[in-house]
């Protein structure tokens, strides 16, 4: 499970890392989140006439097939269980044809301490690396009844590793360089090698610290959060 995120990474920055061919004139408005929630809306790489460019899209994928947006958050989709993605309906179409990379500064996870007690946050990055390109799907949904159009994505998550089972029994799939350009290519359909990505990262690549409980609401958006907390 990945439920929230954070992302402080300036729109300059994601062009550098994922070459992406932006335009100018047409900024993403790109604002620091310290607590992304699902509905929200983040910055996702995608890659069309042989360009990465980067979309505004919503958090929690809303399958072309869904009536509404609210009948879609029922089944909450915000993420994409990697061993179960080419066999569920809402997931194995955009898995085939519309893979994206959500780029993250980090995400966070809650441990239980004990068995009755509360659960404590963490917040989980990349050891030498200020961008995390977690691996995603996305959908694009119109209304039948109105002209609107609603782009969306859902993380793609599996097995924890070592490092993550300290903290949590699941972790998004995090890819290596290599790998981005691989999934990012629409023209590649080949889901049994695909498949093969859906793996945790080495457990020597991440870092963490426990942080306040302010995180657990999402009206907290602010740069405290970030900090460690020491008991």
């Amino acid at each position: 499970m990945c439920g929230r995120a954070y992302e402080t990474f300036t729109e300059d920055e994601l062009e550098m890392r994922y070459q992406w061919a932006r335009t100018k004139r047409n900024p993403l408005g790109l604002q620091p989140n310290y607590n992304l929630c699902p509905t929200q809306n983040a910055p996702v790489v995608v890659r069309s006439a042989d360009e990465n460019t980067v979309k505004l899209m919503r958090w929690g994928l809303v399958p072309n097939w869904a009536k509404t947006i609210k009948d879609a958050s029922k089944y909450s989709l915000i993420n994409a269980r990697g061993e179960e993605i080419t066999e569920k309906r809402s997931y194995k179409n955009a898995f085939a044809n519309q893979r994206c990379i959500v780029p993250l500064s980090g995400f966070f996870e809650w441990r239980r301490e004990t068995e009755k007690g509360p659960k404590v946050p963490f917040a989980i990055y990349l050891k030498d690396e200020p961008i995390m390109s977690i691996a995603g799907i996305w959908e694009r949904w119109h209304s039948e009844d109105s002209k609107e159009e609603v782009y969306s994505f859902s993380i793609v998550t599996t097995e924890a590793n070592s490092f993550m089972k300290k903290i949590h029994d699941r972790m998004p799939v995090i890819l290596d360089r290599e790998m981005e350009k691989v999934w990012l290519d629409p023209t590649n359909h080949d889901t049994l090698h695909l498949k093969t990505f859906l793996k945790p990262c080495p457990s020597n690549w991440l870092s963490a610290h426990e942080v306040s409980s302010l995180v657990n609401s999402p009206k907290n958006n602010r740069k405290e959060i970030l900090k460690p907390y020491a008991r």
